[in-house]
């Protein structure tokens, strides 16, 4: 178990990220959610996660536009004073029409109104960790933000609070003038942040790491011939989409991981158990998030813990493996 920033919460040292068991929805037109989806399969999926230890479950409103945040609603019913729900705010959205819209809110009112309407669709009366979803922000924005969520707190709404983005300089005025506990941002083998996790580490707050897995890449199950459909986000053609590339996996990822893929799974490790061993073995503040929809999902990444990090030698000999590619 570790200990949720400074908080007086204690969760599994992995989550289950959330956002893929929200279904189809669109972004700018293009798909935002990760293709066909089995509620059924999500339901058992977190429920066998919270079967083999896995306490913390990290979703957001617009995963789905709310499918999300019902489906993990549904799946911990029984179960809710033993989980930590994570949610996020600040993207609006047309829940009809399963569509994220362009603009953000962070107003103090939306802000709130936002909260409550977690809170339904989650079926709970208070929200673990509530996060700004929304990646940059206007200082003045920040500012506010932080006003509102110390008043939710306060008022029992939430336990903690922190912010989903990569702005080092924005995160770090975030840590230093507000009562955080979190900070999330993309961290993988493929893709280190060393500063975020300076800052997470000098201002003790947790390292929520998304995209673990590289959005599946480290899953080790695709090729240079891999296609991926338009109804996937990795095949949507988003610009923002790292690790593919017209739904193709960019080549010089493959290379990389190719490059690493024998000290990843040494041990008996799986691929995917090897990367979620290097988030560990990068920082003591890191709390890996990878998604998934299944039960065979939830097991793999479940069996991680058993290993643990890679050891110091292999975090380094991967190091200077990608520092020469």
């Amino acid at each position: 178990m570790k200990r949720l920033g400074n908080s007086a919460m204690e969760v599994s040292n992995l989550g289950m990220g959330c956002w893929a068991i929200g279904g189809q929805f669109t972004l700018d037109g293009l798909a935002d959610g990760w293709g066909q989806v089995d509620d059924q399969e999500s339901i058992r999926a977190i429920q066998r996660a919270f079967e083999l230890g896995i306490t913390f479950f990290d979703t957001a409103d617009v995963y789905g536009t709310g499918h999300s945040e019902r489906i993990l609603g549904e799946a911990l019913k029984g179960m809710r004073e033993q989980t930590v729900i994570a949610t996020k705010f600040g993207y609006t959205y047309n829940e009809d029409r399963r569509e994220v819209l362009t603009d953000y809110n962070v107003s103090p009112a939306y802000i709130r109104q936002a909260c409550e309407a977690s809170m339904r669709r989650l079926q709970t009366d208070y929200i673990d960790l509530y996060q700004i979803h929304v990646g940059s922000l206007q200082d003045n924005e920040v500012d506010s933000a932080i006003e509102s969520l110390d008043r939710l707190k306060q008022e029992g709404y939430i336990r903690a609070y922190g912010w989903s983005t990569s702005d080092v300089k924005g995160a770090e005025k975030f840590a230093k003038h507000s009562h955080a506990d979190t900070l999330q941002f993309s961290l993988n083998v493929l893709k280190d942040r060393n500063e975020l996790i300076d800052l997470c580490e000098r201002h003790q707050l947790s390292a929520v790491s998304n995209s673990p897995l590289a959005m599946g890449l480290l899953s080790g199950k695709f090729t240079a011939a891999s296609r991926l459909p338009a109804d996937d986000v990795r095949g949507s053609s988003h610009s923002w989409v790292t690790y593919f590339q017209d739904g193709k996996p960019r080549e010089d990822f493959l290379q990389k991981l190719e490059a690493i893929k024998e000290i990843l799974t040494s041990n008996g490790r799986t691929l995917v158990q090897g990367a979620l061993g290097w988030i560990w073995g990068r920082s003591e503040t890191t709390i890996p998030i990878p998604g998934i929809k299944t039960v065979a999902q939830a097991e793999e990444i479940a069996k991680a813990s058993d290993y643990g990090p890679l050891e110091h030698q292999q975090m380094e000999e991967i190091k200077r493996i990608l520092e020469k590619l």
